[in-house]
């Protein structure tokens, strides 16, 4: 099932020493969240829930939407690094898609993640295809 299938937007907030220097700026991307439990209660998912995001606009620090928006995403839909299948189209390779592998970093208050990237494998882009259009077919899967 479809949780969620459109713009994702953020507002990155600036702290009181910044502000002199620039202007906050929205960062977006095309999101999806797939949650598999509810689309395939039968089965048992070593991930639950499947993420795919393409860049809208461009980071002026980070590469990818994992980077720049991960642990956001992870806070607003309630998900974790563990249980999440992360699928993206990164900048320079818009053709295809990739794996984000989110490994956790002690950040103290916060979790942080070291993010590595791994090409999509055949089983995946197939369990993706049940959940794309025509058009996201076309967009994303080579």
């Amino acid at each position: 099932m479809i949780v969620f299938d459109g713009t994702y937007r953020w507002k990155t907030p600036l702290g009181p020493s910044s502000r002199s220097f620039r202007k906050s700026w929205e960062m977006s991307c095309n999101l999806k969240v797939i949650d598999m439990t509810l689309a395939q209660p039968e089965v048992t998912h070593l991930k639950r829930y499947v993420v795919l995001a393409s860049e809208t606009t461009p980071c002026p620090v980070k590469t990818s939407v994992a980077e720049t928006m991960g642990r956001r995403i992870f806070r607003d839909f309630g998900l974790n690094s563990y249980n999440v299948l992360w699928m993206e189209t990164r900048t320079y390779s818009a053709d295809t898609i990739e794996i984000a592998i989110f490994t956790p970093v002690d950040g103290g208050l916060e979790t942080y993640y070291r993010i590595s990237w791994r090409p999509i494998l055949p089983n995946e882009q197939r369990l993706l295809r049940g959940y794309l259009t025509t058009e996201d077919i076309l967009r994303w899967i080579p």
